[in-house]
Order: C-alpha cells, then structure tokens, then sequence
C-alpha cells in the first residue's frame, strides 16, 4: 500500500465511522497530533478523537468529503536545503453539512457549511506517525454569521479545487518535474519572502516566483486575490505593514510531487505586530505565526496558492479572543 493509498483509505474509514479500527491497526500508538488552537496538541488516538474529530462529527453529522488535492513526497524543509528525509502525505479540500450541533462554544444554527479543512501525515514504516490538521475557523464564523472581524479586503469564499488538473495524485510524481517545484518554492520562501527590506514590496521580487494571474486563496480573515498586483495591494501590503519584520524560520516540513507542494508550518514565521492588523491595534509583541500553503507551478512560475492561517493563536498572542469575540456577537444577534 502506498503512503496516499493509506491516507485515502483513512479518510474513508474516518467518514464511515470506522477510524478506531483503522488507527488501531495503520498508526503508531503514540502519534502525534496537532490541530491548531483551540485544539491544541497531544499523542495517541483517544486524545486525537476526543479533542478534534469527535466535536466536529458531532457538529456536522450529515458531512459529505470533497477532496481536493491529496499527494505525497520526501521533505526538503531546512533553510540549508539538507534534505530532512521525512515522507509525509497532505490533503485539503471541503467537509459539506450542515451546522446542527454546538462546536467551539457556538450554537448551531442548521446553517449550510463548506468547512475548510487540511490534514499533514507523517508516514514512517508504513504507519501514521503524526497528524498535522487545520480548519478555517474565520471562513467557518463568517458562514454562520458571527465573523468579529473588519471585513477582508480580498474576495470572501473562494477556495476552489486546482484549476484544470486532478489534486488527487495516489502515485507520487519521479523525475525533473517534482525538483522544479521544490527549488522554486524555496526560492520563494528562502530568496524572495524572506528578502523583504521592510520598505519596499519589489524587493522580494514576486514576479520570479508567482504568475501575473496568480490565484492566490487567502484564509478567511484575508480573502482570494485574483491577480499578482490584487496579492500585493490587498494582502501583502497590509500584512506587511503590520508584521514588516516577519521571516519564515522553521517549517514542519515541504513536500512537492509534480507541479504540486504543500507545507506545514506549526510555528514556522517569527514576527513583530508593528502595525494594526485587521482592526486590532498594534501591540509591539513577538509573535510565532502558524499555518499551511499548496502551490500549484505552471510552467516557471506558481499560478495559484492555497493559505491556512491559525488566526486563533495568532491574536491570541496579542490578547484578543477572536472565538469569545464570536460567541458574544452570536449572542448578541440572539436577544
């Protein structure tokens, strides 16, 4: 059985209510999970079902799977470029249903959810050794209608599939095509991103890296860009403003088959909120910023970009409880 094979098989046993047995027999018995906050971290099956895949089965009995991309391959995640050999298997895509019991402290309201989700595995010895997972949580409260934050600048809900390709690779891509992917992805993360001046966005000089019409899928909060010059204005500049310092120093890991990659990156960018960001003042902390990206390269340049951010941490760090922020203008609405 391939490393995708196992992924895809989880996931089946997972929606038909089968993931003990599955787990029991297809991961190790202390895996490690991380699932963001307000879930948190923790090792071995029963915490993994009691904090994370329990409540939201429970908030969305009648969920439907629709999976978007699902590879794997070996990843190359260190500044140095020394290969750090792990396999991992990432998938992404939406859970359709219906919000029909409490979940995270709010209360359902039978509204019509497309929850975005993306899970990390790391494979080793034929076996789940870890689970990476994050869900949209601002793009969750904006469909119930209880978003405390300003209205993003980019476009609300676009998040579609890759465009005129199948995401779902079960046999991992082999030769030229995977090397071309991984070097210009760290070129954009280690000799672009993290060239910033502080001053100057051309100093990062984007247009080596992302096509003119890049599609870049920014997590809810931020909002789809529909062109590089639509990235520049409406996300990065403004994140910039507030975060001018931020590197990206560790990742979890980077992992490309054919034009295809993807990374996890728990607590992979160091920043300083500088600036006021998405109506919370600047607050001068050091914060450690976590998430996942999917690019798609067409050619020698990426033509879309696929973005979680743990939003959750992030203003937790600088004192805003953006879900007890959630739960107040929900109950707000209710009187």
């Amino acid at each position: 059985m391939t490393p995708q094979q196992l992924v895809a098989d989880f996931y089946r046993a997972l929606d038909d209510g089968q993931a003990v047995a599955f787990l029991t027999l297809h991961a190790q018995t202390d895996f490690l999970w991380r699932a963001g906050q307000p879930f948190g971290d923790g090792r071995g099956m029963a915490d993994w079902l009691a904090s994370v895949s329990a409540p939201l089965q429970q908030a969305m009995p009648d969920r439907r799977r629709e999976t978007h991309m699902l590879f794997g391959g070996t990843s190359n995640a260190n500044p140095s470029g020394d290969n750090d050999g792990h396999y991992w298997v990432t998938a992404t895509g939406y859970l359709h249903g219906r919000f029909q019991a409490d979940f995270l402290g709010l209360s359902a309201n039978e509204a019509q959810l497309r929850l975005r989700w993306s899970d990390f595995f790391k494979i080793e010895e034929g076996k789940i050794a870890a689970i990476f997972s994050l869900i949209d949580i601002v793009d969750f409260l904006q469909q119930i209608g209880c978003d405390p934050l300003p209205s993003s600048n980019g476009e609300k809900f676009i998040y579609p599939a890759p465009n005129g390709l199948d995401g779902v690779r079960m046999q991992a891509a082999t030769g030229d095509e995977t090397d071309k992917t991984m070097r210009l992805v760290r070129g954009l993360l280690y000799d672009g991103l993290n060239n910033f001046d502080e001053s100057d966005l051309a100093s990062m000089g984007m247009e080596r890296f992302f096509h003119k019409n890049l599609r870049w899928y920014g997590p809810g909060g931020i909002g789809a860009c529909l062109s590089l010059a639509e990235f520049q204005s409406r996300h990065q500049s403004p994140w910039l403003q507030a975060f001018p310092d931020r590197k990206a120093v560790h990742l979890d890991n980077l992992i490309c088959d054919g034009p295809f990659c993807g990374s996890a990156w728990w607590e992979g960018v160091e920043a300083t909120q500088a600036g006021a960001y998405l109506g919370i003042a600047a607050s001068d902390k050091k914060l450690m910023i976590g998430g996942i990206d999917y690019w798609l390269r067409d050619g020698d340049t990426f033509t879309e970009n696929w973005v979680f951010i743990d939003f959750i941490d992030l203003f937790r760090q600088v004192d805003f409880d953006l879900l007890a922020a959630a739960r107040a203008k929900q109950d707000a609405a209710s009187k």
